[in-house]
């Protein structure tokens, strides 16, 4: 297929081996070990097996990064073995806004399994590595692109979301207050006759 298919990418994240799904070792002593999972997926991006020294952040910020965010790093390191990512090593610089920035900012939103068990999240996995690596996926434009990012990402979903369950909250809130306000007002008429 052609590189970049959106559909390609999702069908191949969906595939993602259960050994993926593992805690971290800063979790469990039988977890994977997260660091050399990524640094072997920089080595495998940027076709050097020989680099040793690869943007993470610190060992502190690296124990603060909870189990959920870490999941969902392993499963994004499946998709980036995909063939369109191999020996692509003008996106070595850009996996790490999407493995630290971008990625930990969608996991507030979404637990580490649905990457793979629900297919917009899985599409919003790999439109944000695309968005990341400032790639077009294949028969779109750049406007495209950001809109079809747009409409699944799970942040601005859960603000609209929220932002719909305030208003219906104020709406229900003023209602109650005018149901009062004339219960009150009726009681007063027939206080007086």
């Amino acid at each position: 297929m052609s590189k970049y298919d959106v559909f390609e990418l999702v069908t191949h994240l969906r595939k993602c081996p259960d050994s993926y799904l593992k805690p971290s070792d800063f979790f469990e002593e039988e977890g994977l070990n997260s660091i050399a999972l990524i640094s072997d997926t920089y080595r495998i991006v940027s076709n050097n097996f020989l680099k040793k020294d690869f943007k993470n952040p610190t060992d502190f910020d690296l124990k603060l990064i909870d189990d959920n965010h870490w999941r969902a790093i392993h499963i994004s390191t499946w998709l980036l073995c995909h063939q369109d990512f191999v020996n692509n090593p003008q996106i070595e610089n850009k996996l790490y806004q999407f493995w630290f920035e971008e990625l930990l900012k969608a996991t507030v939103y979404v637990k580490y399994n649905e990457w793979i068990s629900d297919d917009e999240r899985a599409e919003e996995m790999v439109r944000l590595l695309l968005y990341c690596c400032e790639i077009i996926p294949y028969g779109e434009n750049h406007n495209e692109a950001a809109d079809k990012l747009s409409s699944i990402n799970s942040e601005e979903r859960y603000r609209v979301l929220k932002e719909s369950y305030e208003a219906h909250e104020r709406i229900m809130r003023i209602q109650r207050e005018m149901a009062e306000q004339k219960a009150r007002e009726a009681a007063n008429v027939y206080g007086r006759e």
